[in-house]
């Protein structure tokens, strides 16, 4: 089995590669959809995404690997979160709509992030907008689900919802100060009941761990009425000076 995806321009997480939360989630559909399964997979990225480009996608035994030509992009198989144990809902939701209003993307290079850039409007990017918590080690996130990102039932589609997850892991593992890189390098994800377009949600993060310059952290999706909508399992790593 060949097939191809592409990544629109747009769908970005640094400048000019795709968002690893979105792809990894596009091509958890696609796993989903090859080979079956119960819907939680796991994508580790290889390389850097590139966009406005036909990438490969083919079946290797239990595993679906997107390339770039010889380049090995990233690859899906089948994963489980069952070891996540997520914070509760928040309660205080006037702490939620305030990281709304002063969150987000830390640095110039992830202004204009799909997730978490505050230069994408309203309708454009899915504007999670969150930080650290006082202390680091957890963050927290605003998000409010837009129809441009649903489907014709008026939920979010998964890959979007991947993508909520994905920003707020990096907030609960490193801090504003921290000035160390550190990009997506593995992520699992659990969908269990997406929002609706106009549901209030926040993404509470916290810091599973860390094994030299690989950082584990832990997402929860949950609606304003405390509904836990997906869970993700990221590992980030450091890179290299």
């Amino acid at each position: 089995m060949t097939d191809t995806i592409l990544i629109p321009h747009g769908f970005n997480g640094p400048r000019l590669s795709g968002n690893g939360g979105y792809v990894a989630g596009v091509l958890a559909g696609r796993f989903t959809e090859t080979l079956a399964g119960d819907g939680i997979v796991e994508i580790t990225l290889r390389a850097p995404i590139p966009v406005d480009r036909n990438l490969q996608v083919a079946r290797d035994g239990a595993a679906l690997l997107l390339r770039d030509g010889d380049t090995l992009i990233c690859e899906a198989r089948a994963g489980s979160v069952d070891h996540l144990m997520p914070p509760p809902a928040p309660t205080a939701w006037t702490d939620v709509l305030k990281v709304g209003e002063t969150g987000g993307s830390l640095g110039d290079e992830f202004q204009d992030c799909l997730v978490c850039g505050r230069n994408r409007k309203t309708g454009d990017g899915l504007r999670v907008f969150g930080q650290t918590s006082p202390g680091g080690g957890h963050s927290l996130s605003c998000y409010v689900p837009h129809a441009a990102h649903a489907d014709a039932s008026g939920h979010i589609r998964p890959e979007f919802i991947w993508g909520t997850l994905d920003c707020p892991g990096a907030w609960a593992v490193q801090t504003p100060d921290d000035p160390r890189p550190a990009l997506t390098g593995r992520m699992t994800a659990k969908i269990i009941e997406p929002p609706k377009v106009g549901e209030r949600c926040a993404v509470v993060g916290w810091k599973i761990g860390e094994d030299g310059r690989k950082l584990y952290s832990g997402t929860a999706l949950y609606t304003e009425d405390g509904r836990l909508c997906a869970l993700g399992h990221c590992t980030w790593v450091i890179l290299k000076a």
